[in-house]
């Protein structure tokens, strides 16, 4: 056994004579067909598609591989491994076409999919866990959703066809219309370990269907999945401020939709279809080989056992494709080693050499994608907090942030924009460090604090080179920084760029209703105001459904709307209200306990609903 084993060894490492020229032959058409195929595959991309699309191609140029060297080269050696690697090949293939197999949804879910969360970049892995956790319901003509006073909180809902009516004390408020939230008021205003009764009545217009997701279900997958939870506050903040938007406001009921469906089955039947009319000349012309030639030189089996691991590591790898291009270039580098020094074979050696250079072109592309992105320290926590839970790459933020944005700074004291003076159209703002103060006609609104827009309302509710002004005083409490962008070049960049249009659309959306928030209460006085800043939670609690209903009050519809978004004279009209006082039951969720949901709260003292029980018909189970 040992002599055995030495001859194998000395076969291995030492039993072949170096090339002294190169063989006057050219290998068979078999190995050439291979070659194509190798280069076909090794020209293919990144991504799971890209993945799949090399796998099929690398199948099939190693089977031509082992037709060859079972019926040219008689070399047990080549064809074990080569069929090895056909195995491995193959099992990829099953396993990324069944990671892209299609994910089918009912059509309202398709349609709820497209209108939403692909604009977002939600994968359908992750929007098929919100999915299994939400029903749909029907809603009839003229039934109720909720009834003020009566129906608890127990879901969140948001209407995928029909139209519904809000109305408090048989006033109307607002509409709702597909793929808007029909509680996010009141969802956004309790904590999780709280209960509340709705405050105003909504009502079917027409026959309607929504997506329903029970309170505790859904608390339990933010728990689970913090991308989920980042995705729904920022989801909620901007449907609340888009109601608050619509209060008045005459809106186009109707929106079309396309459908959305991922199918890989046609990749494989057209690419795969080509595989045995190839091959099956190939078979059936060759003789089979009467000598099997001795073992190769290590070094062929080195470059095999590259191509091997480079084929067996796992796609859930995060740099999966950088590994498998390293080790298809050290395989190939090694096989024109083989060839040059060993098989002494010219036309292995320029296959091998073009394997090489497309390789290597992808494995410096993928490395440059992957090069460590600078972001400005000062933009850091900005971007952490913002942007990177909406999953914005960094070189996407670094392209935002670099070309017509500057940083600036306001001394204490000064002014960032006048009531009535400063113009809308020049700029958005996000402040970066210190505190701003925002005031209307010398009465104090609220605060501004770091990774918040300055002026989000204005950016929000109105339009471009209107010669609009400013409705409230800015001013800077501190030494402050902020980020700035030109509104014009920023509207031109966000049309080009779909994916950050969303994004920019939601972050605003949630910030106008964060800032709703923290309006002081004006009877406060100054000394409880300060104290009140000091709490981690929002000043003064103010309830969003209390927001809502209380713009039933102001006659003055349209002017009294758009003052209160720019935070202007509404508020006062909010304190004269019997709505708006502020709620002892009702609290806004705050960002820190997103993920903590079930923190139990500070103890409150609750009053019992006057109201009779919930309503069968209101409370949709």
């Amino acid at each position: 056994m040992e002599m055995e084993n030495t001859t194998f060894w000395e076969t291995l490492l030492s039993g072949h004579r170096a090339c002294s020229g190169w063989k006057p032959r050219v290998e068979g058409s078999v190995y050439h067909l291979a070659n194509i195929f190798f280069v076909l595959g090794y020209m293919g991309g990144s991504g799971l598609v890209g993945l799949l699309y090399i796998n099929i191609f690398l199948c099939s140029a190693f089977l031509c591989t082992s037709i060859w060297a079972w019926t040219d080269l008689c070399a047990a050696d080549v064809f074990s491994w080569n069929f090895a690697l056909v195995a491995i090949s193959a099992v990829q293939i099953f396993h990324v076409g069944y990671q892209l197999r299609s994910v089918s949804f009912q059509e309202d879910f398709q349609n709820l999919y497209n209108a939403i969360f692909q604009p977002l970049g939600i994968p359908l892995t992750v929007y098929k866990k919100l999915v299994t956790c939400c029903n749909v319901v029907s809603l009839e003509k003229d039934h109720c959703y909720a009834m003020e006073g009566k129906t608890p909180i127990e879901r969140l809902s948001l209407l995928l066809s029909g139209r519904i009516r809000v109305t408090v004390d048989g006033e109307l408020l607002h509409y709702i219309y597909p793929y808007q939230f029909l509680d996010s008021p009141e969802w956004d205003s309790l904590r999780p370990s709280e209960n509340g009764i709705f405050q105003v009545t909504l009502t079917a217009e027409t026959d309607c269907r929504f997506a329903a997701w029970r309170r505790k279900k859904l608390y339990l997958l933010f728990a689970q999945h913090r991308r989920i939870s980042r995705l729904f506050s920022v989801l909620i903040g901007k449907d609340i401020a888009d109601k608050l938007h619509s209060l008045n406001d005459k809106c186009t009921w109707g929106r079309g939709v396309g459908k959305f469906k991922l199918d890989s089955k046609k990749i494989n039947s057209i690419v795969l279809g080509r595989v045995p009319v190839l091959l099956t000349n190939a078979v059936f012309d060759s003789t089979s080989c009467s000598n099997w030639k001795e073992i190769h030189h290590l070094i062929f089996h080195l470059a095999n056992i590259c191509f091997a691991i480079g084929l067996l590591i796992p796609t859930t790898v995060k740099s999966h494709m950088i590994l498998l291009r390293g080790m298809l270039t050290a395989g190939c580098a090694l096989f024109i080693a083989w060839a040059v020094f060993y098989r002494c074979a010219l036309d292995i050696v320029i296959w091998n050499s073009l394997f090489l250079v497309l390789n290597m072109m992808h494995l410096i592309y993928l490395l440059y994608k992957r090069r460590p992105i600078k972001i400005n320290k000062e933009l850091k926590v900005l971007y952490r907090k913002m942007f990177e839970p909406l999953h914005v790459p960094p070189d996407l933020f670094q392209r935002l942030t670099g070309q017509f944005c500057s940083i600036r700074t306001l001394k204490k004291d000064q002014t960032y924009a006048a009531e009535d003076k400063t113009s809308v159209d020049d700029r958005l703002s996000v402040l970066l460090k210190g505190k701003m103060k925002v005031s209307y006609r010398g009465h104090f609104l609220h605060n501004i604090y770091p990774t918040a827009f300055i002026d989000s309302p204005e950016f929000r509710s109105t339009q471009l080179n209107k010669g609009e002004k400013f409705q409230v005083t800015i001013v800077a409490e501190d030494n402050c920084k902020f980020l700035c962008w030109s509104r014009e070049r920023l509207t031109f960049f966000l049309e080009t760029e779909s994916f950050l249009h969303e994004v920019f659309k939601y972050l605003i959306g949630k910030d106008i209703t964060n800032k709703l928030y923290s309006l002081n209460d004006p009877t406060l006085s100054d000394k409880k105001a300060k104290n009140i800043e000091r709490q981690p939670s929002l000043c003064s609690q103010l309830s969003m459904m209390r927001v809502r209903n209380s713009m039933a009050s102001t006659s003055d519809t349209d002017d009294g709307m758009s003052h209160f978004l720019h935070g202007g004279s509404t508020a006062s009209s909010i304190q004269r209200s019997p709505y708006a006082r502020t709620s002892g039951k009702m609290r806004p969720i705050e960002e820190s306990i997103e993920d903590d949901v079930f923190e139990p709260p500070s103890p409150v003292v609750h009053c019992a609903p006057t109201g009779p029980g919930p309503s069968e018909q209101g409370s949709c189970k």
